[in-house]
């Protein structure tokens, strides 16, 4: 069996602003704070193929894409629709298009089935899973009344699986297009 593998790529910002999300995070996501820190997921839980063909298409995809600029202006409401629990993410106005391209380009070849159709895909960061909508909702809007200004890049993308709790590297790619 394929191990299940993710891709993720880490923000780069203002360490102010790091410590602000990882502040949030460890208050309001304490098993997610504790497993990876603050990342856009570009790959969900994916076992459909071998990891030497993940990574190498994963390497394949992040050598034809440039550096993503990003700017998070919006906290923003992620329901779930199979439990009362809601999430908070940080959504990029800026770079929105990019992040999305390069999720759907990840999606291709090898990867081209196991993609969820059924869900639309948002890049967002976590920064907070709560016990209900309403809970989540009053959080996002605070954040918004106050004004959310995260801006930053993706220069690279990590995969990785989840070992002992833990978000454990098997490869970096650098954005190189």
């Amino acid at each position: 069996m394929n191990p299940t593998i993710y891709t993720v790529a880490y923000p780069e910002c203002d360490a102010r602003d790091l410590q602000t999300i990882d502040t949030w995070r460890a208050a309001n996501d304490s098993t997610g704070h504790a497993l990876v820190r603050p990342h856009f997921t570009l790959v969900f839980a994916c076992n459909a193929v071998d990891e030497a063909t993940y990574l190498a298409h994963v390497a394949a995809v992040a050598a034809r894409t440039a550096p993503i600029p990003f700017h998070c202006r919006y906290a923003m409401l992620g329901a779930d629709a199979h439990s009362p629990r809601a999430h908070a993410y940080l959504v990029p106005d800026e770079g929105y298009a990019a992040l999305s391209l390069l999720h759907d380009a990840l999606y291709t070849g090898p990867l081209a089935d196991a993609m969820r159709l059924d869900l639309p895909y948002t890049p967002h960061i976590t920064v907070g899973t709560f016990e209900t909508a309403p809970q989540a909702r009053k959080w996002c809007a605070a954040r918004n009344h106050a004004g959310v200004s995260v801006p930053g890049r993706v220069a690279a993308v990590w995969v990785g699986q989840v070992v002992d709790g833990q978000f454990e590297h098997r490869g970096q790619f650098g954005l190189m297009g």
